[in-house]
């Protein structure tokens, strides 16, 4: 594969030979013709002479039509081509864009729930509290304050804050 260019070239249907050489056909499928001509085609750059002599245009008239039919059907394939697939065979434009993509499946089933752990061993037994201690009585809550780095003493509707020392 290879990348198709801006211009359209017609394909040769002849190639250089020795001097003097008669024209014959290679397994190529290209002529080759005799230096001598290979030189005066390749100098030809005006079919203009073939249209202003009468005599070659009456001799030529139905090549020159035939010739005509062929370069604009090429020109289309060309034109065509590079529509088709773009100049650059691999940033062909027949690929097409990429499509939207799909939704999403159906969520799958819940897995098994997993075994219970095992129970943690008790926890040591506290020490005995004082008898008859009521110190803490009417204490609605003892909380610290992370902003403020105290702590927060609630009794009754009283608030006491304490600055923990360290």
């Amino acid at each position: 594969m290879g990348n198709i260019n801006e211009n359209i070239r017609g394909k040769k249907l002849f190639k250089e030979g020795s001097s003097g050489q008669k024209a014959v056909k290679g397994s190529d499928g290209k002529i080759t013709v005799s230096k001598e001509i290979f030189n005066d085609l390749q100098g030809l750059t005006d079919i203009s002479e073939v249209y202003n002599d009468d005599g070659l245009y009456q001799q030529n008239r139905f090549l020159l039509k035939q010739i005509e039919d062929l370069r604009e059907d090429v020109e289309e394939l060309h034109a065509f081509i590079k529509s088709a697939f773009g100049r650059d065979y691999t940033q062909a434009s027949s690929k097409g864009p990429k499509g939207d993509t799909g939704a999403t499946g159906p969520q799958g089933p819940k897995g098994d729930t997993g075994a219970t752990g095992a129970t943690g061993a008790a926890g040591a037994k506290g020490a005995t509290g004082a008898e008859g201690n009521s110190h803490l009585s009417g204490v609605k809550s003892i909380t610290f304050n992370s902003k403020t780095n105290q702590l927060q003493v609630v009794i009754g509707d009283s608030t006491y804050n304490f600055n923990p020392s360290k």
